[in-house]
């Protein structure tokens, strides 16, 4: 097969159960027969024409190939009462003098809508949206355990204090406030828990030793 090399970012939303030699092998086939945006071996998404959207405004002149649709809208993005047309790949070039602004933008709109980003440079495939979340459930302990509890303590204690002081129409917000400050707080640490307990769970399935015939 030959190497993928026209394009630096390939961005998409399914299939995503690849490795990343099943994705560049699918990239490499797509490329020796044309590269047509609309015949990528991709399934269309609504999520991948907001990207498109949202990368030409943040990036305006990116180098891009792609079946999306242009907007020619004028309405910000987030009072769009449509969706985008459906789209199947966004394929990026990386120019020298702006590689890192929009490397930036399509990490943090393909973490936004779910995507999927290949790096043809590396050949590797990445899930940004994934990935964030397993460094932020790396890192939340102590540090995010502690900034949790506090909000979550806080959150109790406001809405406690606006349940007893009972002043009309304040309190009612107040009291919803602060029981979602509480409620959010007891909802990460019963994810974050749940993950430790997996990961714990898997270290021990790794290390125990593997059964001889």
């Amino acid at each position: 097969m030959i190497a993928v090399v026209a394009w630096d970012l390939y961005v998409w939303q399914a299939p995503r159960d690849l490795d990343d030699e099943q994705a560049a092998d699918l990239l490499d086939a797509w490329t020796e027969a044309g590269e047509d945006p609309a015949a990528s071996p991709f399934e269309a998404s609504t999520d991948v024409g907001w990207f498109h959207r949202e990368l030409l405004k943040d990036v305006p002149g990116v180098h891009i190939l792609s079946d999306a649709v242009p907007s020619r809208s004028s309405t910000p993005i987030w009072l769009s009462a449509t969706d985008e047309p459906a789209a199947r790949l966004v394929a990026v070039r990386l120019a020298r003098d702006t590689a890192l602004d929009v490397v930036e933008s399509v990490v943090e709109l393909a973490a936004k809508y779910d995507l999927v980003v290949f790096n043809a440079r590396t050949r590797r495939m990445h899930r940004p949206l994934d990935e964030i979340g397993a460094q932020a459930s790396a890192t939340f302990w102590p540090a995010g355990a502690i900034r949790a509890a506090v909000a979550g303590l806080v959150g109790a204690l406001v809405a406690a204090l606006a349940w007893f002081a009972g002043i009309p129409v304040v309190s009612g917000i107040v009291i919803v406030v602060g029981a979602f400050l509480a409620f959010a707080a007891i909802s990460t640490f019963v994810h974050e828990g749940r993950a430790w307990m997996l990961r714990r769970g898997s270290q021990r399935d790794g290390d125990e030793p593997s059964e001889r015939g």
